[in-house]
């Protein structure tokens, strides 16, 4: 087996000239793509989607290509992440495993798992229950998955396994990054190297180490769940883009693991691709785009439409609007300035964690009430221990730095009394 050779094109569906970045030179050969599939949230799956996608994802575990995955993305570890090539180099491979799933159903797209909406308890998830992915691994058998899509799988890299999974003490996971917090890194961040430091940091971590067992290792593609993990940051990469295309179409800055600047002229890691051809999503083979942009700024199949976005209608977003002047302008400051706010900036929406929904909001439902006595008592996310930070090689003072102002924007949202409007009572019962 071989990866499949291919082309990666555009991070947002835009067919304009970039007029404040150029684009360097080969970037305006790629052609448009013929057609474009959309990433949808797993739950916003038809049934009939579900099954085409875990249909594909069994033939490619039969084909072995799970653990192809798992051992590519375990050879190239040391370079791809805690530097500036973490996004570009993760929004090739999921095109590439997504491109590889298309063999055997054209119409497959790989679904993003919005974390943000089970930040307050992730284990009790819906994707993690035997209808999607399986759960907690087993402590007593090896800790194997025996539920979901996985639940029979017998892996071959490194050596011969089940799919493990680790939650941890009492099958618990803490609180995950909200979507308040992440909706502040995507308003804060004026730069590529402000994103993916924003993101890799924070929402990108946390749910490899807390789901534990392959996803805490560097052949974490050996878990389904990592390709719904990593097309959701690509999802948030490629909705910064699509709020100023003119200027982050083609921002890419910042270092390399030899902390070399980069280029959009660099080879990614171990292809010939260069950095430029996954900069633009609808172009070249980057032939997907997301529903949250689709609903944000028109079909998918209007590629020559400036995204222009009005801000989900959200009590979310109405209440941290009323935040004091302070707050808003320190960690919210398209919202500060006031007027129209790009929903590709606002994960804001609303929907029920019990009976989630993706922040698109094409599924109807009863928006409920956000528990009174959850006010002033907003969570906050877990941390990545010593261990990970040091597999990952990353930056201990960056992660430290993110950390400290997640946890400081809780401390100053909860002393104004604010209840965000996801939290429930996880003693109530349903």
């Amino acid at each position: 087996m071989r990866l499949l050779a291919s082309v990666v094109g555009l991070a947002l569906l835009v067919a304009q000239q970039v007029v404040c970045v150029t684009p360097p030179p080969g970037a305006d050969s790629l052609q448009a793509c013929s057609s474009v599939v959309t990433r949808k949230e797993v739950r916003d799956l038809s049934p009939e989607e579900w099954s085409a996608y875990s249909s594909a994802v069994q033939s490619a575990y039969n084909d072995r290509w799970i653990d192809w995955f798992g051992f590519l993305h375990d050879r190239v570890a040391g370079v791809i992440h805690s530097n500036a090539v973490f996004l570009v180099y993760h929004r090739k491979m999921t095109r590439d495993y997504e491109q590889i799933l298309q063999q055997y159903n054209p119409s497959v797209a790989v679904p993003f798992w919005n974390t943000l909406i089970d930040y307050q308890n992730p284990g009790g998830s819906p994707v993690l229950s035997d209808s999607y992915f399986g759960g907690n691994g087993n402590a007593a058998s090896d800790n194997c998955v025996t539920g979901g899509i996985a639940g029979s799988w017998k892996l071959t890299f490194p050596d011969v396994h089940c799919l493990r999974r680790n939650f941890g003490e009492a099958d618990t996971i803490k609180s995950w990054y909200s979507p308040e917090f992440i909706t502040s890194v995507l308003q804060r961040s004026t730069a590529y190297s402000d994103l993916r430091a924003g993101l890799e940091n924070t929402i990108h971590g946390l749910p490899h180490l807390s789901l534990g067992g392959d996803m805490n290792t560097m052949h974490s593609p050996l878990d389904p769940v990592f390709w719904l993990h990593h097309s959701n940051i690509d999802r948030l990469f490629a909705q910064w883009q699509a709020v100023n295309p003119d200027e982050r179409t083609y921002a890419y800055d910042g270092t390399d693991i030899k902390n070399n600047v980069v280029s959009l002229n660099d080879h990614l890691t171990s292809t010939t691709t260069p950095v430029y051809e996954v900069m633009r999503l609808g172009y070249g083979s980057m032939c997907y785009t997301y529903s949250t942009i689709q609903a944000a700024g028109g079909s998918s199949n209007n590629l020559a439409r400036r995204q222009k976005c009005i801000v989900r209608p959200s009590k979310a977003t109405e209440a941290v609007r009323k935040l004091p002047p302070k707050l808003l302008s320190s960690y919210y400051p398209s919202f500060a300035k006031g007027g129209v706010v790009s929903a590709l900036e606002n994960e804001l929406g609303d929907y029920d964690p019990r009976r989630p929904m993706s922040a698109d909001g094409v599924v109807e439902h009863k928006p409920f009430v956000a528990s009174e006595k959850m006010r002033g008592h907003m969570p906050k996310a877990g941390t990545l221990d010593n261990m990970y930070i040091k597999m990952m090689g990353a930056n201990v003072t960056e992660v430290k730095q993110f950390e400290k102002m997640a946890d400081e924007m809780v401390d100053a949202l909860n002393s104004e009394n604010y209840l965000s409007p996801y939290l429930v009572d996880l003693l109530e019962k349903e």
